[in-house]
């Protein structure tokens, strides 16, 4: 039997009133979106010792790219290979193969569309990203970039 989450007893019943999700999560939350970041991000160097940065790239950096995408089912086709040998014949690093491998996942939603992430691995070749922290760097500008283009559209 499993136990069913309990809502949040502090919103129940109760009309949100925030017109921006930041003014909606500062209602429920009592704080801003950076200022919970901020406080898990404390807790969880309080926990481990290291930033949420410091821990991914150490992840990133004991792994392959095999392994990474191995570890959710622990299977991998041969499609995945050749797609991460295409990836390293491009000339990107391991590391670097795993943060896109990561991005893709995560912004797609869908998995990993071959022809996509060979794509975009040449576009981050031809940006010379050659370790974990100037791919990292790379996302997130990306991310701020898709970010303000949605904003200007609402």
């Amino acid at each position: 039997m499993t136990k069913k989450k309990k809502p949040l007893n502090k919103t129940k019943g109760k009309i949100i009133q925030g017109k921006t999700a930041e003014d909606r999560f500062k209602e429920i939350h009592g704080m801003t979106i950076q200022e919970w970041n901020a406080k898990q991000e404390e807790e969880f160097k309080a926990k481990t010792g290291m930033t949420y940065d410091e821990w991914y790239v150490n992840q990133v950096k004991t792994t392959t790219p095999i392994d990474f995408i191995k570890e959710p089912k622990g299977t991998i086709t041969e499609e995945d290979v050749k797609l991460i040998k295409d990836l390293q014949e491009l000339g990107l690093k391991d590391e670097v193969i795993i943060v896109l491998l990561h991005y893709v996942m995560v912004v797609s939603r869908i998995g990993l569309v071959h022809s996509l992430v060979i794509k975009m691995g040449k576009s981050w070749h031809e940006n010379n990203l050659t370790t974990v922290e100037e791919a990292i760097v790379f996302v997130r500008e990306e991310q701020n970039k898709y970010k303000e283009s949605s904003e200007k559209n609402y």
